[in-house]
């Protein structure tokens, strides 16, 4: 018993610095070329995202 609430209370410590730290840890999956690239052209790939995005360009 005393394992499963320690393990539940990490549990809630991670989602909870990770729900503080979000922008921090996606600005820093972002910086990386590759991820960046592949990220764009998923969401590139739906077509009401991407009419969305080329109506706002112009």
């Amino acid at each position: 018993m005393k394992g499963f609430i320690i393990k539940s209370f990490l549990i809630f410590l991670a989602i909870m610095l990770g729900y503080r730290m979000r922008y921090r840890m996606i600005n820093t999956v972002l910086g990386q070329p590759l991820i960046r690239r592949f990220l764009v052209g998923s969401a590139l790939s739906f077509p009401g995202l991407r009419s969305k995005m080329m109506d706002e360009l112009i």
